[in-house]
């Protein structure tokens, strides 16, 4: 009985590494209970393998799944994790910038 941080990478590594639909996933999360998300990278080894390991920028599929869920949740507080490999500030605040444009298109999608 607690409210949820949702980690959108990790959803979709999760799904990746055992053969689940993130989208289907996300379809089932109990909306009233998330009261944030996270986005970070992943790393993908040679075989398919996916590691979630806030080391690398947020990666296209995963701003998709962010937007799918803004828009099953609604909009919420949103963390952007990097770890280690920190690029330059700017490419940080260009997803920071991301986030920002995601929750627009989820919340007045006839602007986007």
């Amino acid at each position: 009985d607690c409210d949820l941080l949702l980690d959108v990478n990790n959803v979709f590594v999760n799904a990746c590494n055992n053969g689940y639909d993130a989208f289907e996933f996300l379809a089932r999360v109990p909306a009233q209970r998330v009261a944030s998300l996270h986005v970070a990278g992943h790393f993908d080894e040679d075989d398919g393998f996916k590691i979630d390991t806030h080391g690398a920028p947020v990666k296209g599929v995963v701003w998709a799944l962010l937007r799918e869920a803004y828009m099953r949740v609604g909009v919420r507080p949103t963390l952007l994790e990097r770890d280690f490999n920190f690029p330059p500030l700017a490419e940080l605040l260009a997803e920071v910038a991301q986030i920002r444009r995601v929750q627009v298109e989820a919340r007045w999608p006839e602007v986007a």
